[in-house]
Parts: C-alpha cells; sequence; structure tokens
C-alpha cells in the first residue's frame, strides 16, 4: 500500500517536471521562430554567410518547424494521446545531422544554436511522448492490482 503510493507521488513529480520542460520548450521555440524570422541574430547568427535566397530559407525552415510542432500538440491534446509526440521528438533529432549536411551542402556555416534547439527539443518531445506510455501502462496496472 506505502510502495503504491510512493510510485503514485514519484510519477506525479516526474509528470510535473516533464510538463512544465515541454511546455517551456515549446514556448521557447516559438519564442525563437518569431525572432529569427523578424531578422534579429539573437538566438541564431544566420547572415555571417548567407546571401539571396539561402538568406531566408533557415528563418522560414524554423516558422514552419514551429507550426507543425503546434499542429502536432494540438491534435495530440485533442484526442489527448501524446505518444506521436515521440516521432516528433525523433524528427526532431534527425534534423540536427540534416541541417549540418544542408550546410555542407550549401558550403555555408550553420549556427551551431541549431543543433542544441532541436537537441532540446527532441529529447522534451520524446520524454513527454513517453511519458503517456508510462502513465497508461501505471494506470492500467493500478486498476487491475484494485
Amino acid at each position: 500500500m506505502n510502495t503504491q503510493l510512493v510510485k503514485h507521488k514519484t510519477l506525479q513529480l516526474i509528470t510535473l517536471i516533464v510538463s512544465i520542460n515541454f511546455n517551456i520548450a515549446v514556448v521557447f521555440l516559438l519564442i525563437a521562430s518569431v525572432v529569427s524570422a523578424a531578422g534579429s541574430t539573437a538566438i541564431f547568427d544566420n547572415n555571417v554567410d548567407l546571401y539571396g535566397a539561402l538568406a531566408s530559407n533557415l528563418r522560414l525552415m524554423l516558422v514552419y518547424l514551429t507550426l507543425s510542432q503546434f499542429s502536432v500538440y494540438c491534435f495530440c491534446s485533442y484526442s489527448q494521446n501524446y505518444r506521436p509526440l515521440m516521432a516528433v521528438g525523433l524528427f526532431w533529432l534527425t534534423l540536427m545531422g540534416a541541417i549540418d549536411f544542408y550546410g555542407m551542402v550549401n558550403q555555408i556555416a550553420i549556427d551551431v544554436n541549431y543543433n542544441w534547439l532541436f537537441l532540446y527539443l527532441g529529447v522534451s518531445n520524446l520524454l513527454y511522448g513517453g511519458l503517456s506510455i508510462v502513465q497508461s501502462r501505471y494506470l492500467r496496472e493500478d486498476s487491475n492490482g484494485q
């Protein structure tokens, strides 16, 4: 009985921490996207080697990715199923290599802060999506045990 209470409180604490972190990550993505789209170099240094059409590619990419993140998050909130966020997390992690490849192909230096942002978002999405699996299993075990 006491062990069950400790498990429940621990899961609640972990859920709270992961949820707060995920929401901070999404808000930070929104801020980074708006700041970058406005042309500021406060977060990403996009103006060093970028010229012509390349100057707007990374900014526009970040806006599209932000809209995609919000769309998936809204879908998950509506359906009360956060597992698809795990796929989004893997996608963010994949983008770390993809943006390096983009810079290599276009022979431009890509700000390392993109990789840090993608890593943070990827891990946050994976944890938040994975937490829904843990919670559903815990609730299933809890309901079977009673």
